[in-house]
């Protein structure tokens, strides 16, 4: 993988981010984060990309979080010099944007920041001998920013516990708490990312986006904002020419042949 910190690699119709930094545990710090940023705005812009895979190198890390060594350039525990808003926080509004499937390929260990990372993702796919930690308490911290984003995923008490007790949990409390929608041996894992990408790249890339946007401004509204946001959304769904693509094909009884990919 060379000395490059995220590796990017497209596969077909998937672009592969993988955070390369296995001898510190894939761990984040300022200047990922804004490679991060860059890649899923270079995903974003580009019509070929259908969904993005991230993931950490090897199989013993996610990440584990900011780097904490003393060596590193990047202090979690502040903005640096002329920054106005956290680099994670950054990523995090980052992903919240992204307007296309963002699957987490968890190959090992996700900790503190990189819990915050995996809770940014649309689907994840984690090994089953990866553990999971909110661990800031060890070190006299609270990981009020990864509380941010997991709040939406993880129940209440559960986020509680563990937040004020830092310990680990396994893969499969990971996929009962719905933290990973699957939990797979990890010589299976590449096979079930691969399989889970392919069930999203041939459905109409239009409804995709715009369903991902309809969803991310429904989910804190009451039932009636909401229902009245979905209708407005179905209206414009109905003028697209994807459904019109897509209704011809299950007429005809063949596979669609999506228009907007070749706008």
């Amino acid at each position: 993988m060379g000395d490059e910190t995220l590796i990017t690699e497209t596969r077909g119709a998937v672009r592969w981010l993988t955070v390369n930094r296995p001898a510190r545990r894939n761990a984040y710090t300022g200047a990922l984060f804004d490679q991060m940023i860059e890649a899923l705005a270079e995903a974003d812009s580009d019509p070929s990309v259908l969904a993005v895979v991230l993931t950490g190198a090897g199989d013993k890390a996610f990440s584990t979080g900011a780097d904490l060594k003393p060596d590193t350039e990047y202090s979690p525990l502040g903005l640096g010099e002329g920054e106005l808003v956290h680099p994670a926080v950054r990523y995090f509004l980052a992903a919240d944007a992204f307007s296309k499937p963002l699957i987490a390929r968890v190959n090992g260990d996700a900790m503190a920041g990189g819990m915050g990372v995996l809770a940014m993702c649309d689907l994840a796919v984690a090994a089953d001998h990866a553990r999971f930690a909110l661990p800031e308490v060890r070190i006299g911290l609270f990981p009020v920013l990864i509380v941010a984003a997991l709040r939406r995923i993880i129940p209440r008490r559960v986020m509680m516990e563990m937040a004020i007790t830092g310990e680990f949990f396994d893969a499969v409390f990971a996929r009962d708490i719905s933290l990973v929608n699957y939990v797979i041996p990890l010589a299976e894992l590449d096979a079930k990312v691969e399989w889970l990408t392919d069930r999203i790249v041939n459905k109409a890339p239009m409804a995709v986006r715009r369903g991902k946007h309809a969803m991310r401004h429904m989910w804190d509204m009451n039932l009636d904002d909401s229902l009245a946001h979905a209708q407005s959304e179905l209206v414009q769904l109905f003028a697209t020419r994807d459904h019109a693509e897509g209704l011809a094909a299950f007429n005809e009884k063949r596979t669609p042949d999506w228009p907007s990919l070749k706008d």
